[in-house]
């Protein structure tokens, strides 16, 4: 063999495919898995948890969830008396876990009504062809089973309780029986 043969360069190496350099590339490797691995080894006794790269014990990962979910939101009622959930933006601005905190703080300091007139109002003003048809608005405080939610079950399946804490028609809208009768 030829020292040309020896150190050769692979097809897309910037490296010359030699002993030295592949020693080299195991070593870096195993530098590496072990910067990883490392904190492993200091991980207290049990009952005292730590959190640390790679593993993480934050909360929203390793905390234990209670089978149901308090959750305050806004409920559109139909002509007919159905009713279905509405879209978060309709009472605040922001991310979907912010409007949730600021909405659970207001309903809790009373201002459930309020919620439900200003939502009212903005699902007439919006005028969206999904809500056209809701006449009323709820805001509500729900109790869910969230396992049965999470599997797909309907409705009534994963519902536990609903407390209403707040209610308004909606602006200019009536039910086409009372337009009906006022003809």
């Amino acid at each position: 063999m030829t020292s040309s043969a020896l150190h050769r360069r692979s097809a897309g190496a910037s490296v010359p495919d030699t002993p030295a350099t592949r020693l080299l590339a195991g070593l870096l490797a195993g530098a590496l898995l072990t910067a990883v691995a490392l904190p492993a080894r200091h991980y207290p006794a049990e009952g005292e948890v730590r959190d640390s790269f790679p593993f993480s014990h934050y909360p929203m990962f390793s905390a234990r969830r209670s089978a149901h979910y308090r959750v305050a939101h806004l409920l559109g009622i139909d002509a007919d008396g159905t009713s279905r959930p509405l879209h978060y933006s309709y009472l605040g601005t922001g991310g979907l876990n912010a409007v949730r905190r600021q909405v659970r703080r207001r309903v809790r300091d009373g201002d459930g009504q309020h919620l439900a007139e200003h939502a009212a109002a903005l699902v007439a003003a919006r005028d969206r062809a999904e809500d056209r048809g809701i006449l009323e608005v709820r805001m509500v405080r729900g109790r869910y089973h969230l396992d049965s939610y999470l599997r797909g079950s309907d409705r009534e399946g994963f519902t536990r309780s609903i407390e209403l804490v707040g209610a308004a028609p909606v602006p200019g809208r009536r039910p086409a029986a009372v337009v009906e009768a006022g003809r």
